[in-house]
């Protein structure tokens, strides 16, 4: 039993290539296996790191039926510390979960920037940019910086968006979508394999997405119940998508596009943006969420501090 135990978790052999090397069967390898770990012959020690809280991220996984969700530990709680905590995490994650073929879409934010910042490796994906430029974002990379960075990175193909994010004149937004570079882009999106995104609240405004709106859009979202974006898709209360002009003037991945990509990946932090995260869960947007400790606590005790 010993000898299988060694050479299944320390020698990283095969259970057929045991049982061959042994002369016995791959299932009784299997069998003795599962006794070492009965009888306590093997134990496993699970390493936490310090940076992370992860039965809090079980708790938040298990509440809002995610299938995973990672709680970065922050040593202060200013926005710039939490921003880039939560890139690392970001970064982390993606260089352990992605895998060669993959299409990987991205958003923009200062967290996705700060995720950029952080990667260091990917595997052959190609990576193509979810939404337009956003005008007047002041970030340490443009949207379309952010997707050839990471394509570079993976060796894969860019499919960058040289467009703002939306236009005012909806006919005008329907034509630059079929310019062919554009709609080359934006037919990648029905392959997407792994979308990730900020989110951004609506009540009190901190969301750069609702600064670059005209007034009336904001007030007509507002009256509506937004209280969070996801891309460009917003959201009320109970998650459900608001309808406002920007959906029919957007250049981008459409609400209906998100939900049937396979893995979304919510990155967004602070206390202040607690109530929208909540919303986008709700909602049931999200397979996975990044978010710090503080938010965490509030999300599932749900209690406004």
């Amino acid at each position: 039993m010993t000898t299988v135990a060694h050479r299944y978790f320390i020698g990283r052999q095969t259970k057929q290539g045991i049982a061959q090397s042994l002369g016995i069967s791959r299932f009784k390898v299997a069998r003795l296996i599962d006794e070492a770990i009965e009888t306590g012959v093997v134990r496993f020690v699970i390493a936490d790191q310090d940076d992370y809280d992860a039965p809090l991220a079980e708790a938040l996984a298990q509440k809002y039926r995610l299938r995973h969700a990672v709680v970065v530990r922050t040593p202060n709680s200013s926005p710039s510390a939490v921003t880039e905590a939560l890139g690392r995490a970001a970064a982390a994650l993606l260089e352990e979960t992605l895998v060669d073929g993959q299409t990987l879409a991205v958003a923009w934010g200062r967290t996705l920037a700060a995720c950029a910042g952080a990667l260091t490796k990917l595997p052959l994906i190609d990576v193509v940019q979810a939404i337009g430029s956003l005008a007047g974002a002041e970030y340490a990379q443009s949207s379309v910086e952010l997707v050839h960075r990471l394509a570079a990175l993976s060796r894969g193909t860019a499919y960058p968006l040289y467009l703002p994010m939306w236009f005012e004149d909806q006919a005008l937004a329907e034509l630059v979508r079929s310019e062919p570079n554009i709609a080359r882009a934006t037919a990648r999106f029905a392959h997407i394999d792994i979308l990730v995104s900020g989110i951004g609240a609506w009540n009190p405004p901190n969301s750069t997405l609702f600064s670059t709106l005209p007034l009336s859009w904001q007030e007509q979202a507002q009256a509506a119940g937004a209280c969070a974006d996801l891309c460009t898709v917003l959201v009320d209360p109970s998650g459900q998508a608001v309808a406002t002009p920007l959906a029919d003037n957007v250049v981008g991945v459409s609400a209906a596009q998100i939900r049937a990509v396979p893995t979304v990946i919510g990155v967004a932090g602070g206390l202040e943006k607690t109530d929208a995260i909540r919303a986008v869960l709700n909602g049931g947007w999200l397979t996975t969420l990044i978010t710090d400790a503080a938010v965490a606590h509030r999300l599932i005790d749900h209690q406004l501090k």
